[in-house]
């Protein structure tokens, strides 16, 4: 059998991923990191495809689907870009989503568990925090992180 390139399995990956094909995305990522774990790649190499599996399960996620299944594929979003992170420190863009997945599991808490949702805060807030003291240049996750922070200090501030 032979042997695809990684940039060709990853190209296909985003191909399927932006033409809307989540599952064949998926497919392709898994099959990218299989290859690139077998032949020893170092993963900081390739964090960006952990955040995108995360991007992928997020978007699942956020359809039309149970919540028990939501959960499921909101905690696979955050395994995902907590791999990124932890091969890539600096990516911001996964802090950020990281940040948007607690603050949504907080939110699903609701007024039943106000110290659930307080430590959501506290964590998502962290998470932001990371994502701006990091070496990070994406200035689209620097806005996100800055806002969120103003949004979360404001949700704390109205919870006490």
């Amino acid at each position: 059998m032979e042997e695809v390139p990684l940039a060709r399995i990853f190209q296909k990956a985003v191909v399927l991923q932006r033409s809307g094909n989540r599952q064949g995305a998926l497919e392709q990522y898994e099959q990218f990191l299989k290859v690139a774990i077998s032949h020893e790649v170092d993963p900081s190499l390739y964090a960006e495809v952990y955040a995108n599996v995360g991007a992928l399960y997020a978007m699942q996620g956020k359809g039309s689907v149970g919540q028990d299944q939501k959960s499921e594929l909101r905690q696979k979003a955050k395994d995902a870009f907590s791999e990124a992170v932890r091969y890539r420190p600096s990516l911001g863009s996964a802090w950020v989503n990281i940040a948007l997945l607690t603050l949504a599991e907080g939110k699903d808490l609701g007024n039943g568990e106000p110290a659930k949702v307080q430590d959501a805060l506290k964590e998502a807030r962290q998470c932001c925090e990371r994502a701006l003291g990091m070496d990070n240049d994406d200035e689209q996750s620097r806005a996100l992180a800055n806002k969120l922070i103003a949004d979360v200090d404001n949700m704390m501030k109205q919870s006490k």
